[in-house]
């Protein structure tokens, strides 16, 4: 799982920030995660360049591979959205590539390097954008087993012609690369597309695939006929040199064939695991008779070949991995001393130019294989499609949480990473990790992290290692034992917030967000307190206006008994406690949506919302900092303890939508600087200096750094 809900809309400045003159060195920042971790919806090769892949993630954007997938880049520049569910290029002009994202379509003409927004496909024109799962939008049901949405929403013919099919059971056609638009064909109510094809030797022959059936055009788009198959169809696809061959993948019915231009379609026995569902099929360029069918059961992925048309199969679903790259759960499967089960499978291509050479994209570990499907190994270096969720360091060393992937460390500034917790799947320990912090303990590191499992039955708990990470327990004792959905920020509680009294290691404090609700003996989230280092804890008796909070929890270092809370929504802004949480004072109100807050050594407290406040007597009085214009959130705030005029902030969007930024002030906030520069994904949730290294991180989706 990953973050779905995480923009057209411009970044109105006031005079208090600034950009940078034209011809100063825009801010390089350094990619430094690991590969992996997320959602890879769609891939595609370039057509004439051998070795260049194009990947497509869902809340990060369009990687791009120039070595076959070795090592990737994010090239997001000017993408509208980071929901990218289909690619296509156009084989005439090779270096035009299409993304289909959840906001509409971009399109690039060097190669993805950068791209523009085809303002005619957004959602409140004609709303030619794509859908994570095509179900969830329709019929519910419709194509059992059918795990993908728009894989292939889009598709170029030889000619150069665009088509896109849309989930809501249109088809598009473009004859100018995507500026104009005209519809060419509408399904009834609740029936939607999620593929499209045009044959590679026939730019009059298109297909589509979606809940209604197969649907077949022989004029380039003029007029359609649905093909002899009623039944609901995940994709279709025409053989290179054969236009009358046809394959079409029914979901958990199996797959199809036809022999006729899809006027007759008989099954086709590819030897589907009992509850898997064939999800897109791929015919080799140069003969045929190889055909390929990726499908998926669940978390499970599979990879089915046929070499005699579809006669006999074969499948595999193993993969070597790479833990250099992909560090995390190293111990799960280490039993076969070898590949390890490929997870759900959405998109497979192949090289134009060399045909045995294939890329699937998928869940967790996209996989390359050079011999025809025979073999396939982990292929993500770069690809880093991480929900990062918080950063801390311990000298050198930096420790990093994140959902689904749980905590990891790297002794060298993110050049190299180790999983420390879960080392394997335990449905106790596996799931997002939200916090965690790096504490001093008889000469040793104690780290404490935040959990929330992934099953929605179990409570929040914390993981408690005393040893730097060579083991961990979880504890929960005094927490809820069940997850609060009221007044909550995503649906259910989250433990996101952790601080620990500077004096005293073993004082820790637990903030998660989440009203009690009626049911009767139901306390709710809000602000826990350890005194035993986190092994037990007890919610406070009093709690302050509102609990629904993000990161909003932080411990005075001037004065440990001192702590602020910032709250969204009715009754949000920011709290004030100055006995231990015994009782709380609403001491800010000027915006209600408050999702960090941090207090410095001195004590000066920043507050950020749309905009950032500053106090530097405890809460009675503020001093705005910024002028932003618009809706966006202050979410990543740091200060360079070293330097308390040097300030740093992350305006952010809480869905896909490409737009945000990092700012820095070096006096104090008087004057503000835009250095997002070309930060890969530009609104990072969290930002961590490291005085020791000089260097500035920024975590949201992938991991990265620049120095200050």
């Amino acid at each position: 799982m990953t973050i779905s809900a995480l923009g057209t809309a411009l970044l109105l400045f006031s005079g208090a920030v600034t950009l940078a003159a034209p011809g100063t060195p825009a801010t390089q920042w350094q990619p430094v995660g690991w590969g992996g971790g997320g959602w890879y919806w769609a891939c595609a090769f370039h057509p004439t360049r051998d070795g260049v892949i194009y990947l497509g993630g869902d809340v990060a954007g369009v990687y791009k591979s120039e070595d076959h997938g070795r090592h990737w880049r994010m090239i997001n520049r000017g993408l509208i959205d980071y929901g990218v569910y289909s690619l296509a290029v156009d084989p005439r002009h090779p270096d035009t590539v299409y993304a289909g994202t959840l906001g509409g379509i971009c399109r690039s003409t060097d190669a993805g390097e950068h791209w523009v927004y085809l303002e005619a496909t957004a959602k409140d024109q004609l709303d030619i954008a794509v859908a994570r799962n095509q179900n969830k939008v329709h019929k519910a049901g419709t194509i059992p087993g059918l795990a993908a949405g728009s894989v292939r929403a889009l598709a170029v013919g030889p000619s150069g012609t665009l088509f896109a099919a849309t989930p809501k059971g249109k088809i598009f056609r473009s004859d100018d690369a995507g500026t104009t638009w005209r519809q060419l064909y509408q399904l009834p109510e609740r029936e939607g597309f999620s593929y499209i094809t045009v044959a590679p030797g026939d730019a009059n022959f298109v297909l589509a695939a979606g809940t209604a059936g197969v649907f077949l055009s022989r004029d380039a788009g003029q007029t359609w006929t649905k093909s002899g198959t009623s039944r609901a169809a995940v994709a279709v696809a025409v053989a290179p040199h054969d236009p009358n061959l046809l394959y079409a993948a029914l979901g958990r019915e199996g797959v199809v064939r036809s022999t006729d231009r899809g006027k007759r379609w008989t099954p086709v026995d590819i030897g589907l695991q009992k509850k898997a569902g064939a999800g897109e099929i791929l015919i080799d360029a140069v003969d045929s008779r190889v055909v390929f069918c990726i499908a998926s059961d669940g978390w499970n992925g599979y990879l089915h070949k046929s070499a005699d048309g579809g006669q006999t199969w074969t499948n595999t679903r193993l993969l070597r991995r790479d833990l250099r790259i992909d560090p995390t759960v190293p111990d799960d499967y280490a039993w076969l001393k070898g590949p390890v089960p490929m997870s759900t499978l959405e998109n497979i291509a192949a090289n134009p130019q060399h045909p045995e050479e294939l890329f699937i994209a998928g869940n967790e570990r996209p996989c390359w294989s050079g011999d025809a499907g025979a073999t396939w190994e982990e292929r993500d270096a770069g690809a880093d499609i991480t929900c990062t969720t918080d950063i801390r360091f311990s000298g050198r060393k930096t420790y990093v949480t994140a959902m689904d992937e749980g905590l990891l460390a790297s002794d060298d500034q993110g050049a190299t990473w180790r999983q420390l917790a879960p080392r394997k799947f335990d449905p106790q320990f596996s799931g997002h990790e939200w916090r965690v912090l790096v504490l001093p303990q008889g000469g040793r590191e104690k780290i404490v992290s935040t959990l929330s499992p992934w099953a929605a039955q179990l409570p929040n708990r914390v993981l408690l290692s005393a040893d730097g990470g060579q083991t961990f327990w979880g504890c929960r004792d005094g927490l809820p034992d069940y997850r609060p959905a009221v007044n909550t920020v995503w649906g259910q509680s989250y433990p996101r917030g952790l601080a620990a009294d500077p004096g005293n290691p073993d004082v820790l404090y637990l903030g998660m967000d989440g009203d009690p609700g009626s049911a009767p003996g139901k306390t709710g989230g809000g602000i826990f307190k350890s005194a035993d280092g986190g092994h037990t804890w007890q919610q406070l008796p009093n709690q302050p206006g509102s609990r629904k909070m993000f990161y909003g929890l932080a411990v005075d270092p001037s004065q440990p008994r001192r702590i602020f809370w910032g709250a969204c929504g009715r009754g949000g802004g920011l709290y004030r406690s100055d006995d231990a949480g015994q009782s709380w004072q609403h001491v800010f109100q000027n915006e209600t949506w408050i999702c960090n807050v941090l207090v410095t050594a001195d004590g000066s407290v920043y507050c950020p919302g749309a905009n950032l406040w500053r106090s530097t007597d405890h809460g009675v009085t503020w001093k705005k900092l910024t002028a932003f214009r618009g809706s966006m959130a202050i979410v990543g705030l740091e200060v360079d303890p070293h330097d308390p005029k040097r300030i740093w902030l992350s305006r952010v969007t809480w869905q896909t939508k490409a737009v945000g930024g990092v700012y820095e002030s070096r006096d104090g906030g008087v004057h503000w600087d835009e250095i997002t520069g070309d930060l890969g994904y530009v609104k990072p949730l969290v930002l961590r200096y490291n005085p020791e290294t000089r260097e500035l991180w920024a975590g949201g989706v992938g991991l990265f750094k620049t120095k200050r």
